[in-house]
């Protein structure tokens, strides 16, 4: 009898841990933001997670994105955004993927399926590639991964083993220092031209741009939680977004832009309007820092609400948003227009939704 009841209790004790440990289905995005952030579940949508220490696993029929200090990808996604201090890839991503981070390890059980961009300063490659895959970064090591496509390198240091396998052609700077191994390679190697002393400049400024990214992803984040009223706002105030009133928020954020600095000349030229002046001009660049956040905002509602006809998440759109102006400011020749635009254009929605709004009842 005893014997029985010893079965029947492991038993019913494995039940309950199998229980505890198997995912959630969640019917709609989903999103954790905490110092221990962690995705389990399996969402049919996109989900998010954003922390200090930032896991994902689980199932995602979207996009994924995972943002922190240690961001560890170990699930299964449709797409892919990972970006943050030091990032471990080691799941499946059936379509493409653009990770970005100082330390970034692609593991050899990760799987991305399609094409994949990568961007960081010591960047280990040791998976499959389904397609082709660009990495800028400084020093670059490629060992037993499996790549069907092309491999595009921007580094100083490059290194590929004898265990990596290149089904395309592999091109590199002509002055990087580059260690390929013999028969790795199936199509073409091809040296482009060299950059000179550039490479550590570009590297710099790149980075530079994805700090910068980051630090406004997590300003944005801190803001959709504390001050969501103000989000809100954006979506009622462009409900209806056409030509004319874009021109208008342009305008707006233009003449802001230019007379601010005038009252703050003519308030500094009067004693006592001094610390008045100081103030404002404290705001004014505030606003102008912020401008990229409401901007990127408006951009990534606009187009989730033209081309996912789903219910809208606060968090995606705005990441989503300021990830397509991310990648605009990398464009050679547009970057200023862009810069331009979105300091400009986030100034008007500013006015409209925040500065217009004190003193009124809504």
């Amino acid at each position: 009898m005893k014997k029985i009841f010893k079965v029947l209790l492991v038993v019913v004790m494995t039940f309950m841990m199998t229980n505890s440990v198997m995912a959630k289905e969640v019917d709609h995005f989903k999103s954790v933001i905490d110092e221990k952030a962690v995705i389990k579940d399996d969402v049919k949508g996109s989900s998010a997670v954003i922390g200090n220490d930032a896991l994902m696993k689980g199932k995602t029929e979207g996009v994924g994105f995972a943002i922190g200090n240690t961001v560890t990808f170990n699930g299964n996604s449709e797409y892919l955004v990972a970006a943050g201090n030091s990032l471990d890839v080691k799941g499946v991503v059936r379509n493409d993927a653009f990770i970005a981070g100082n330390v970034v390890n692609i593991d050899k059980k990760a799987d991305l399926q399609r094409d994949v961009i990568i961007l960081g300063a010591d960047i280990t490659v040791n998976g499959k590639v389904g397609r082709n895959i660009s990495i800028y970064g400084s020093n670059i090591e490629v060992k037993g991964a499996l790549i069907e496509g092309n491999v595009k390198i921007y580094g100083t240091n490059v290194s590929i083993d004898d265990s990596t396998a290149i089904n395309g052609n592999l091109s590199y700077p002509s002055d990087a220092l580059v260690d390929v191994a013999d028969g790795v390679v199936k199509g073409e190697i091809i040296k482009s031209d060299a950059i000179e002393n550039n490479d550590d400049e570009f590297i710099t400024m790149l980075m530079g741009k994805f700090w910068s990214f980051m630090s406004l992803i997590l300003i944005f984040a801190v803001l959709s939680l504390a001050v969501s009223k103000i989000f809100t706002r954006v979506q009622k105030e462009y409900e209806k977004f056409d030509f004319n009133k874009g021109l208008e928020v342009f305008t707006k954020g233009l003449m802001f832009l230019i007379i601010v600095p005038f009252i703050v000349v003519i308030l500094f030229l009067m004693s006592i309007g001094i610390p008045l002046s100081l103030i404002l001009l404290a705001l004014y660049f505030i606003i102008m820092y912020l401008s990229t956040i409401f901007t990127g905002y408006l951009l990534g509602y606009k187009l989730w609400q033209k081309f996912f006809d789903k219910d809208i998440n606060m968090l995606v759109v705005g990441i989503f948003g300021m990830a397509i102006l991310f990648i605009l400011n990398l464009i050679p020749g547009i970057s200023f227009i862009v810069s331009a635009l979105t300091v400009i254009i986030g100034i008007g929605i500013i006015y409209d939704v925040i500065l217009k709004k004190i003193g009124s009842n809504d």
